[in-house]
């Protein structure tokens, strides 16, 4: 009976002790699992709290960083005009500014952009520290398009041709107060910007001397945002050189407008077939002659700055100039890509653009400013 009761403690004992660790092995795994749960919850906050301390950073550099260039930069100005309309925009003078008689170049942001954010991008500010010339930068308001977007797609008098109105009474209002010449006025945009150069251009011929547009719509084809997003994405399926003629102060035929476009072949957002569009456009502007034979040329091949250049010349000098660059989306070339809608890749856009501008001159427009501030 005793050996009986004996069996029965230890069996009962060991079965304990088996329960025992069974338990303990249970329990291990699920504390470490709790450990690691604990360490992964702590490594994560660390990293939103790294990531948020990066952003403030980025955030307060960008707030308060200039745009490049060793020069003035002047931000947040406004400009009214007789009508008592208000264009927010900066001004960048170079170091080395001449007291007078400087070019003077205009940029025109793209939708969702501010002319800080395209003066950064773009870095036209270090052309002008080694050009010697002066730019603009007009900002759209929210006010009149939530996104920034300068309406081109409304290039009637009330919406876009008036955007493109008061960027012209800026333009004509900073010759004067600085002395600028009159006859070295230029105006370059992106997307958005690119069809309001468009527009500015084509509605001022006597006071722009040349158009750069990068990554720009045909001109005329939409009315509304709608047909703009749809010009964007396939082009016009009208008749192009009408589009223009309905948009233009018919003084461009006479006087030429000599234009640069500029297009990424990979970008998403505007189909490069509107480049090739604008580049007929401003050809019948430029040249009229149908049977002008154009001059292809492809720089930097096999490089990620690779891009097919297509000029028309009028005698010796390119008036129109076409510019395919093959590894850019929507973005402007060769620009600082930590600033949205710039690509690293491409060639140096503003380089481009500047060396395109020099050898433009609208001939005359001092003696047309004089008349129109007459007629006033």
């Amino acid at each position: 009976m005793a050996r009986s009761f004996s069996s029965l403690f230890f069996k009962a004992a060991k079965k304990i002790t088996k329960l025992q660790r069974a338990a303990l092995r249970m329990a291990a795994p699920k504390a470490a699992r709790k450990r690691t749960a604990k360490a992964r919850k702590s490594a994560a906050e660390a990293t939103r709290a790294a990531k948020a301390i990066k952003a403030a950073k980025v955030a307060a550099a960008a707030a308060v960083a200039p745009p490049l260039g060793l020069g003035r930069w002047e931000a947040s100005r406004q400009f009214v005009d007789g009508s008592g309309r208000r264009l927010a925009f900066s001004r960048y003078t170079p170091e080395s500014a001449p007291g007078a008689g400087m070019p003077l170049v205009v940029m025109l942001h793209g939708c969702r952009q501010t002319s800080a954010a395209f003066a950064r991008g773009s870095r036209m500010n270090q052309w002008a520290d080694a050009g010697g010339f002066m730019v603009l930068y007009p900002q759209q308001s929210m006010t009149r398009q939530v996104q920034r977007c300068w309406r081109w797609f409304q290039p009637d008098d009330d919406h876009g041709g008036a955007e493109a109105d008061l960027i012209a009474a800026l333009i004509r209002s900073e010759v004067v107060r600085h002395g600028l010449d009159p006859e070295r006025v230029y105006v370059a945009g992106l997307s958005a910007g690119a069809g309001m150069a468009a527009l500015v251009a084509l509605r001022h011929p006597g006071l722009v001397a040349a158009v750069a547009m990068h990554s720009g719509p045909v001109v005329g084809d939409a009315h509304s945002a709608a047909a703009g997003i749809a010009t964007m994405r396939r082009g016009s399926v009208k008749p192009i050189v009408p589009l223009l003629e309905s948009v233009a102060d018919p003084a461009v035929f006479r006087l030429g407008m000599p234009a640069l476009i500029l297009q990424g072949l990979l970008d998403p957002a505007v189909a490069p077939r509107n480049a090739r569009q604008l580049f007929e456009q401003f050809r019948a502007v430029n040249n009229p002659n149908p049977e002008a034979l154009p001059v292809e040329r492809v720089l930097g091949l096999g490089t990620e700055k690779a891009y097919r250049r297509v000029d028309i010349l009028r005698g010796r000098k390119t008036v129109l100039r076409l510019c395919e660059i093959a590894r850019v989306e929507h973005a402007w070339s060769g620009g600082d890509e930590s600033v949205r809608y710039h690509s690293r890749s491409g060639p140096d856009a503003s380089a481009l653009v500047w060396r395109f501008f020099q050898g433009q001159r609208r001939v005359g427009a001092a003696q047309a400013a004089g008349d129109e501030a007459a007629a006033g």
